[in-house]
């Protein structure tokens, strides 16, 4: 079986588990209201404390949705839960593109870089300010054009590493961006190899990266910066398998479950301590193997929902929420499976867009973008 695997734009894996417990799904799904704006992957998707901002991202032309059959998108829209109901977003000043590195800084969405298939990335960036509804364009960033991942640690956006996919290139230099200031800083040289798709988490000291590879290596090594002493330390050798996979920091403990390695996808999860440098195993959960899920961190509990096993021709629509301090799962209820992402509010977990199959009759699976979502409330 060929794995297929939805990267920037966005099979193994063992049996299923039943995680301590046999427990019908717990919670409720609710519907959203329509969007003003096209479905799409790979977009910039935030939590403001009232909306979750969505800009930019890709429209699937063809399958696989990937490369050069994504048409990059340049709009944007704020979904409210309380309201439920949306709004577009004024007009960036920045080209259309998915891929872009972005996080909410408390004020603000900064977004940067990103790029357009396998013809063009990017080195610019800007700021929307939802209470305003008004963006402002970065400062000129040291860092080469490039697709990455960014962080915020409560005063700078921190970038590390990517993917020049247009000069074919993995990268291992980074730099952080001062939004107080319209700044930028080059950060301390890693003791990482190059490479993209990282694990990237802020834990309240440290930002930790872990995993990611190139086009035909996984790696499973990882490294924590400190910026206030622009000074990095590496990990401690992690049991978990080399690969692809989302992180969540709980406050203790950064959890991470599934993910993939170009051969195979995971259903086995792993926890790592900062404190004391030391990794532990997940008990085994009841889901499948899988990428592209929408994970949460809901202050209890991870959330994970969704995903593909890494072809394009099964979307999951199963979830499970996995309690650390008990280390057991629980069901979500299903819905229609989608290659997505979600945000957390608070109170619920926001699955908007991404990627379904069309169910077309007596055809091969064909895949769309979609732009119907629903609120999960546990």
């Amino acid at each position: 079986m060929a794995l297929v695997v939805l990267a920037a734009c966005g099979g193994g894996g063992g049996s299923d588990g039943d995680g301590g417990s046999a427990a019908e799904a717990t919670g409720t799904w609710v519907e959203m209201s329509p969007a003003p704006i096209a479905g799409r992957s790979s977009a910039a998707k935030v939590w403001t404390g009232t909306e979750m901002v969505v800009w930019g991202g890709g429209l699937c032309k063809a399958n696989p949705c990937q490369n050069d059959n994504v048409e990059p998108q340049s709009d944007g829209g704020a979904y409210n839960p309380s309201t439920d109901s949306w709004r577009k977003i004024a007009p960036s000043p920045l080209g259309a593109r998915n891929g872009t590195a972005s996080d909410w800084t408390g004020k603000e969405l900064v977004i940067w870089g990103g790029g357009v298939g396998t013809t063009e990335v990017f080195s610019d960036g800007a700021a929307y300010d939802p209470a305003r509804d008004t963006w402002r364009p970065l400062a000129a960033s040291p860092l080469s054009a490039r697709r990455t991942s960014a962080t915020w640690t409560g005063k700078e956006l921190v970038l590390w590493g990517g993917r020049d996919i247009v000069n074919t290139q993995y990268l291992a230099d980074g730099a952080a961006y001062d939004p107080a200031t319209d700044r930028w800083r080059p950060i301390a040289p890693a003791p990482l190899s190059a490479r993209d798709r990282v694990s990237h988490e802020w834990i309240g000291k440290e930002l930790v990266i872990w995993g990611g590879g190139t086009s035909n290596e996984a790696f499973g090594d990882g490294a924590a910066y400190d910026p206030v002493a622009d000074r990095w330390r590496s990990l401690a050798e992690s049991p978990m398998a080399a690969r692809f996979v989302q992180a969540k920091w709980t406050g203790k403990e950064l959890l991470y479950w599934g993910g993939e390695d170009w051969a195979q996808v995971f259903n086995d999860g792993f926890a790592y301590d900062p404190a004391a440098n030391t990794w532990r195993k997940l008990a085994q959960g009841p889901l499948s193997g899988r990428v592209g899920t929408a994970d949460v961190w809901s202050g209890r509990e991870l959330l994970i929902w969704g995903g593909t096993p890494g072809t394009f021709n099964n979307y999951l629509g199963d979830g499970a929420a996995y309690d650390p301090a008990t280390d057991r799962w629980r069901r979500i209820p299903s819905w229609t499976g989608r290659f997505t992402s979600g945000v957390w509010t608070g109170t619920e977990m926001i699955v908007w867009g991404g990627i379904v199959p069309t169910d077309t009759p007596g055809r091969l699976v064909e895949i769309k973008s979609t732009a119907d979502g629903r609120r999960y409330r546990p």
